[in-house]
């Protein structure tokens, strides 16, 4: 259902679309597809996606660069790699 309210959105002609928790409810393995397919839309039709995600550790391989909020306070950005790295993110989403 989430590829296809994508592809209706692109149908539309929209330029940019903005995805609230895609991941949510799915298996992991499914939700590296919908990620995947979302990349192939991105690239194939210049479309922007602007993703609230919760699952990070899923999300970030599919990003080009992060905003991370916790408690309503943006945390960190940057790249995917850097804020998988940043202390703060690893307290507050990855527990490590």
């Amino acid at each position: 259902m989430k590829l296809v309210e994508a592809g209706r959105a692109i149908m539309s002609g929209a330029k940019m679309i903005l995805m609230d928790e895609p991941a949510a409810g799915i298996f992991p393995k499914l939700a590296h597809e919908v990620f995947h397919y979302l990349t192939e839309m991105k690239e194939n039709y210049g479309i922007s996606f602007l993703i609230v995600e919760h699952r990070i550790d899923i999300i970030l391989p599919y990003v080009d660069y992060a905003y991370c909020l916790a408690n309503g306070q943006l945390i960190c950005e940057g790249l995917p790699r850097e804020v998988l790295q940043d202390q703060l993110v690893i307290d507050c989403y990855l527990g490590e």
